[in-house]
């Protein structure tokens, strides 16, 4: 989404904003946008100085039942752990969720109020240490959910095929030929491969492993750093995976870093602290890998503008390759 874009969405939605905070107990001394993803997020300081942070869901972005699993499970580790994870903050009434309606779409926003989150992202160059940190905060999160149980779990997201969303927030477009100029017949054939191998990991791993509840989105970017302390935040994306497939996606952006092996055995060091390493094998993690990537090269294609998802098929389209032809 360009400057312009994001500039235009997060005015028009101010006035949203602002009546979703009317719902909270106390009074509003500064909003301004603060970054916008697929939701938009405003920056909140309230008449007595504190920081909190407005999410304003993006109508398709994810469906009402998983943020309610998340505010729950949010709401259960901050009760229940020392984690310093983010924390949903109930309106007046005790709602952790509020459902807004846009006047000129009539679309409706779930919103959520988390605490501020201080400090810097761990993608901002925090080096080993940081990823030690990330391992033992991995391991944490799923030792907790582990054990934690979501009412009607079954409603829950799982990550036992590639496309594990919704197909109405998530459609598969990658075989539509109005997507002929951006999936051409080999990178069909590339991704053909690569997901066949990919499924028959993700297949026999969940035969012999146990799914549980995990964060399903940590990673650099949603994690930040105080000196020793980590951050977490983002946990729209919580799911029944394995715990494999949730350490998969915080090695995933380094995956062909020059600094690969280093972060791997900071994060690995970091997590087995806490708990036994579950990947089993370089190819069981290529293969977790191997599933993400095509999945996010659906996602790009789908919501990027072309030139943005080219260039952005164009960089991770080498990995893929070689996986493919390893594997496939």
């Amino acid at each position: 989404m360009d400057a312009h874009r994001i500039a235009a969405e997060a005015s028009r939605l101010l006035p949203l904003a602002r009546q979703v905070l009317e719902r909270y107990p106390f009074e509003v001394r500064e909003l301004e946008h603060l970054t916008t993803h697929s939701n938009v997020m405003y920056r909140v300081v309230t008449s007595d100085g504190r920081q909190l942070v407005l999410r304003v869901g993006d109508p398709f972005g994810n469906s009402r039942v998983n943020i309610e699993y998340e505010v729950d499970w949010l709401s259960a580790l901050n009760r229940q752990t020392d984690l310093d994870v983010v924390n949903p903050i109930p309106t007046g009434y005790g709602a952790l969720i509020v459902d807004a309606r846009e006047p000129e779409s009539d679309l409706t926003r779930p919103c959520v109020l988390f605490s501020w989150v201080p400090g810097a992202p761990l993608a901002e160059g925090s080096g080993a240490f940081g990823y030690r940190l990330l391992g033992a905060m991995c391991a944490s999160l799923q030792a907790h959910g582990k054990t934690w149980k979501p009412t009607n779990p079954e409603g829950m997201r799982r990550w036992d095929r590639i496309f594990y969303y919704d197909k109405g927030l998530d459609p598969i477009i990658i075989y539509d030929s109005r997507f002929d100029h951006l999936f051409s017949p080999g990178r069909r054939t590339i991704i053909d491969k690569a997901g066949e191998a990919a499924t028959n990991v993700i297949n026999a791993s969940w035969e012999a492993g146990s799914p549980q509840v995990v964060h399903g989105d940590l990673h650099e970017w949603n994690v930040h750093t105080v000196r020793t302390r980590l951050y977490a935040f983002d946990f729209e994306d919580v799911m029944i995976a394995l715990p494999a497939q949730d350490v998969s996606v915080c090695l995933y952006s380094s995956r062909a870093n020059v600094r690969a092996t280093d972060i791997q055995t900071a994060f690995r060091k970091g997590f087995e602290e806490i708990a036994p390493w579950p990947i089993e094998d370089h190819e069981q993690l290529d293969g977790f890998h191997a599933a993400r990537q095509i999945m996010l090269m659906n996602y790009a294609a789908r919501t990027l503008p072309m030139g943005e998802t080219e260039q952005y098929l164009s960089q991770v389209m080498p990995w893929l390759a070689r996986y493919a032809a390893r594997y496939g």
